[in-house]
Formats: structure tokens, C-alpha cells, sequence
């Protein structure tokens, strides 16, 4: 009868009748999860009668309450009773910084149980167990009486990084707890022989990264931007990145709805707003390169957006989904790289054709004429024109080739695009990068990658969205960036000053040109409205999240 074989039988003959105990299983619950794990499948199914049975752990004659200092599995005892049977594990763990503080007395110094658990255990390789491991540490490493004087616990500042962050969309390889500090032999990331320790640093990363150079070593895992103490140069950025966002929003967050409000007056004192579509003459503002510069700019955007969204909100059930939908963290991040490729392909020709118009023309007209990019004088004027209109109203201000919006855009795309561009070069290869640069320079890349990502996002499905879509004289979308031209009246009405100096230099004539295709039109209102749809959908969860309410 007391063959192992028979022992959990007999045990349980008893034991699952009995009522869960206070704040724990009932019995039933309890044997059912033992006959699961890797014990009890290993003595049932494999038939292994060395595997651990209720005696083994809980005694046989003397089976005392876990409460019992005397007993096998009271918490004191428990590293000796596994390891009657792991004794090389037990023999490692007794030297660790967990049996240290165990031996002095902390009653929360984790044992075995408290990582394996007890009847639910199951093997260290699978899935489960590997996605698990970072909420069983943070058990302890998630309380206040942790942090070591720092604002965040380790467990919040693990699952904010990179590492973290892919491990909660389910990347079981990603680097966990146990894979940088050791499982049993945990040791403190100060001791010389702990696997974090002098001289010990960059070993620990070379299981990964395998061209891992001293670079490596001062990179803070556990960096949190908001500790001004621990991490003044992330805390400073951080700050910079909230004044950089309360001045975009806060500027042209307040210039959209005024621009609205006057629009609805100007509707309900004059009528529908002129509509240009009926005229047959059509000036080109957009040549071919340009079009296809915006149309890969788009693609490049959305792509790197809906594929590094799910990073930043991998804790929250809609970042989890939408990462399935992508096929996973890994197939995301392989998407994420293609278009980022992408968008550095399209910024070199930008660039090369921003370069040949240097080359083409003058250099003054190139910064200082009234075609440039560059801020100029009259960018203030028109502003200034502009917000007068839209407090008492009037005729609308015209402008040159450029306004003064349409220049912060494109500045704020392109300083945006280099910003997101170069920290995400030193993030997707940081073995050569490392060669050159210190460790906390991955940790600069990472925070202005996520925060300028964000804004971009932001920015792009709100401000942008309104100047190009949903503006009254100009829904569901000015199509002119996907047409290359504009009516004559509407390029009359909307930059008169530069049809009034087109036509007193003669430049009208060759800029004049056919209408764009009907057919052209229809498919610029469909990308326009799955844009819109696509936008808005992600810029919705990302104001819900930091509203709290999802």
C-alpha cells in the first residue's frame, strides 16, 4: 500500500474531501494540481518511482501542520526537504542571497515553494514557467519596503524595459530576472562572485548578446526617467520631452479649434464653404518624387506605429491584441525593422533631392526666398494674421508657397524621423554601436525613442489629421499631396500671395495643368478614411490609457 505508486492514492482518499484551508485550495484542488505537475505526471504517467509523492515532502508517520516549525514543509525546513532529492540545487542555493536572509531570520526571503510553488509544479523549459518567472519575483521585488530609496521598484522598471516589455507580449526568450541574476545562486549585484558583479557584468550579457563589448556593462537595466535622484540625464529628457508636447499640442491643439469655431461661424453666416471641385483648370504643386516621398512616408509611419504601439502598451489587453494580430512580438519586430528601412530609404532620396534643388538654385532663394522651408518673417505675420481671423473674423489670410503650419510639420517630421531614426540604429544593432559608445547612451536611445514615437503619433493623428482631413473646407481630405495638383481658384484662395506673384512673373503658365483624374480623387478619399479610421482608433486607446480609464 505504501508503495509510491499507491501513496498519492491513498493520500488523496482522504485529502480531497477536505474544505480549503484559510485563504488557500480545497483538497480536491490540491491533488488534482499535484497529479498535473511535473512530480505527479512523472510517478502516474511515466511510472518513475523516484519522483517525489505526498510522503516525500509532507513525511509519512510524523506528518505535522506547515505551521509547525518541526515540519518538513514549514518554511524554514522547505530547502532541506527538496533537497533530499535536488541536492545539488539545494547545495547552490544555500550560498545564495536568498538562503542568507532566510538563515538570518526574513521571514519574506523567498524559498522554494515560493518560486516552484508546491502541488502546481511544473518544468523550468516550458512556456508557462518562463512567463511566469518575472511575476513570481515580482511578488517580493514589487513592495515598498525594496526600493532601496529609488521612486520605482525593480519589478515596475523591469517591465517598463525593452526586455520587459517584449517578455509580457510572450517572448519567452527575452531576457528575464533569472537570466541576468542567476535563479538559485542569486547573489547581490555588488557581490565579486555574483553573476552581476566586477568582472562578472559582461559575461552575464554574453549570453544573449554574444559580441557584447565593455559598453554594455553601464547600461541600467532598471533605469526609471521619472527618479530625478538615481537618473538625473533620463530625468532632464523626460522633462524636455513634457515641454516639447505641452508647447505642440497646447499651440496648435488651441490653433484647430479656433480655426473649427471660425469655420462653423463663417458656415452659418455665409453658407456652405467654396467648393473648388468644379473648376477645369488645375496648378501642379507636387511633382512625382515629392508624391511618392508622402505616400512612402505614410506607409513607413503607420507600419512603425502599429507595429511599436504594442511595445509601449504591452501591460494593456489591447496592445497584447493587436501584437496578435501582427503574428507576435517577433514577426512585429521584423515588420517594425522593414519599415523602418523604409523610412530611412526615403529620407536618403529626400534628402538627395533637397540637395540637387540646392545645387539647381541660388543659394539665398533656397533659404531665404519665398519658397523656402526656413522660418521666415512672414511666417510670424501670417500667424498672427491668422489668429486675428479667427478671433474677429474677416477675410481669411492667404499665404505664399508654404505656411507657417505646413513648415512646423514638416520640421517636426523630420526632426522627429532623424530623432526616432538614429536612436533606433543604436537599438537594432547594439553590439557596434556599443564599441563606441557608454551603456547609458542605449538608455537615452530608448526613452527618446518611445517618447518622440508617441508624440509623432500623437501629433500626426490629431493636429495633422485636422489640417489635412477634417477641416470643413478640406474633408475627408486635401488631396493635393496625392494628386500633385490644386485647382486654380483654391490655389487662388487659400496662397494668393504666391499666385499674385506667380502672375506678375509669368511662372502661372508652366505650372498650369489638367485636373487629376476623377478616379484619382475616389482612391485619395479611401486612404484617407482607413487612415483616419486607423489613426484614430490607435490615438483613442493611447488617451484612454493616460486617462486611466483602460
Amino acid at each position: 500500500m505504501t508503495y509510491p505508486l499507491n501513496v498519492v492514492r491513498i493520500c488523496g482518499d482522504c485529502h480531497q474531501s477536505l474544505p480549503p484551508s484559510p485563504g488557500g485550495l480545497s483538497g480536491c484542488e490540491q491533488v488534482a494540481n499535484y497529479m498535473e505537475s511535473v512530480h505527479g505526471k512523472a510517478l502516474v504517467k511515466g511510472g518513475m518511482v523516484v519522483s517525489a509523492t505526498c510522503a516525500n515532502c509532507h513525511g509519512s508517520h510524523l506528518v505535522l501542520p506547515v505551521e509547525d516549525p518541526k515540519s518538513s514543509v514549514h518554511r524554514e525546513m522547505i530547502p532541506k526537504t527538496c533537497g533530499q532529492c535536488h541536492a545539488g540545487k539545494a547545495e547552490v542555493f544555500s550560498k545564495s542571497i536568498h538562503a542568507q536572509e532566510l538563515a538570518k531570520g526574513n521571514t519574506q526571503a523567498p524559498i522554494c515553494s515560493n518560486c516552484h510553488t508546491a502541488h502546481s509544479i511544473i518544468r523550468t523549459d516550458t512556456p508557462a514557467f518562463l512567463r511566469d518567472i518575472v511575476s513570481e519575483c515580482g511578488e517580493c521585488h514589487n513592495k515598498p519596503s525594496v526600493l532601496g530609496g529609488r521612486r520605482s521598484s525593480f519589478y515596475e522598471t523591469y517591465a517598463k524595459s525593452y526586455h520587459g516589455q517584449v517578455h509580457k507580449l510572450g517572448m519567452t526568450i527575452a531576457a528575464k530576472c533569472s537570466d541576468c541574476h542567476g535563479s538559485h545562486d542569486i547573489l547581490r549585484a555588488q557581490d565579486p562572485q555574483g553573476r552581476l558583479g566586477p568582472g562578472h557584468r559582461l559575461e552575464t550579457c554574453r549570453r544573449c548578446h554574444e559580441e557584447a563589448t565593455a559598453g554594455f556593462e553601464t547600461f541600467a537595466v532598471h533605469a526609471d526617467p521619472l527618479d530625478a535622484k538615481w537618473f538625473p540625464l533620463l530625468h532632464a529628457i523626460g522633462v524636455a520631452f513634457v515641454y516639447i508636447m505641452l508647447f505642440a499640442f497646447g499651440f496648435f491643439g488651441v490653433h484647430c479649434l479656433l480655426w473649427f469655431v471660425r469655420q462653423m461661424i463663417e458656415r452659418v453666416r455665409h453658407g456652405p464653404l467654396p467648393n473648388f471641385d468644379s473648376d477645369p483648370r488645375a496648378i501642379k504643386r507636387f511633382n512625382r518624387i515629392e508624391r511618392l516621398n508622402h505616400f512612402f512616408l505614410i506607409f513607413s509611419f503607420f507600419g512603425l506605429a502599429i507595429t511599436g504601439l504594442p511595445l509601449l502598451y504591452s501591460d494593456k489587453a489591447w496592445g497584447q491584441v493587436l501584437c496578435n494580430l501582427l503574428g507576435g512580438p517577433r514577426s512585429a519586430g521584423i515588420l517594425h525593422r522593414v519599415c523602418a528601412v523604409i523610412l530611412l530609404g526615403n529620407f536618403v532620396v529626400h534628402f538627395s533631392a533637397l540637395f540637387r534643388k540646392f545645387m539647381r538654385y541660388p543659394l539665398r532663394q533656397m533659404l531665404t526666398g519665398p519658397r523656402t522651408l526656413l522660418p521666415r518673417w512672414q511666417d510670424f505675420v501670417d500667424c498672427a494674421r491668422m489668429f486675428r481671423w479667427f478671433i474677429v473674423g474677416g477675410k481669411r489670410p492667404t499665404f505664399d508657397h508654404w505656411t507657417y503650419f505646413e513648415k512646423f510639420d514638416y520640421f517636426a517630421a523630420t526632426y522627429g524621423s532623424l530623432v526616432i531614426g538614429l536612436s533606433g540604429l543604436l537599438l537594432w544593432f547594439p553590439a557596434f554601436f556599443s564599441q563606441f559608445l557608454p551603456g547609458w547612451a542605449f538608455n537615452v536611445a530608448t526613452l527618446v525613442h518611445g517618447h518622440e514615437a508617441l508624440l509623432a503619433i500623437g501629433y500626426i493623428f490629431t493636429i495633422h489629421f485636422f489640417n489635412a482631413h477634417l477641416r470643413m473646407d478640406k474633408f475627408p481630405v486635401d488631396d493635393v499631396i496625392f494628386t500633385g495638383r490644386v485647382s486654380e481658384e483654391e490655389f487662388k484662395h487659400e496662397r494668393g500671395q504666391e499666385y499674385a506673384r506667380l502672375a506678375q512673373t509669368g511662372g502661372l503658365e508652366s505650372l498650369r495643368s489638367k485636373p487629376p483624374a476623377r478616379w484619382f480623387r475616389r482612391l485619395a478619399v479611401v486612404i484617407a478614411i482607413v487612415a483616419m479610421s486607423v489613426g484614430g482608433t490607435l490615438v483613442t486607446l493611447m488617451i484612454l490609457v493616460s486617462l486611466g480609464l483602460i
